[in-house]
């Protein structure tokens, strides 16, 4: 899976937040679309309409396992995912 450095994230990436809410609240990326772990295959349409065309999604989370998770859903889903590394980096939100 590809991965980009937090550095090299453009300013019209979609991030994807998939941390729960007390995590999102403590703080987080500006302009990312948060759908917490626990209600992601329930709002998964939301995902789909938010996502840019080319299918790009940026999946975050605080260590890496849920963004793993919601991956794997995803690329069966057909979308095409980039990895966030040192996702610590992004600031507040991990």
């Amino acid at each position: 899976m590809p991965t980009v450095e937090v550095g090299d994230l453009k300013d019209d990436d979609f991030l994807l937040d998939v941390r729960e809410d007390d995590e999102w609240q403590a703080g987080h990326a500006e302009g990312a679309l948060h759908v917490p772990i626990s209600e992601f295959v329930a709002r998964y349409g939301e995902v789909t309409e938010a996502a840019p065309q080319d299918g790009r999604v940026h999946v975050i989370c605080r260590s890496g396992g849920r963004s793993a998770q919601v991956t794997m859903y995803l690329v069966q889903q057909g979308l095409s995912l980039i990895k966030i590394s040192e996702p610590r980096r992004l600031g507040r939100i991990c």
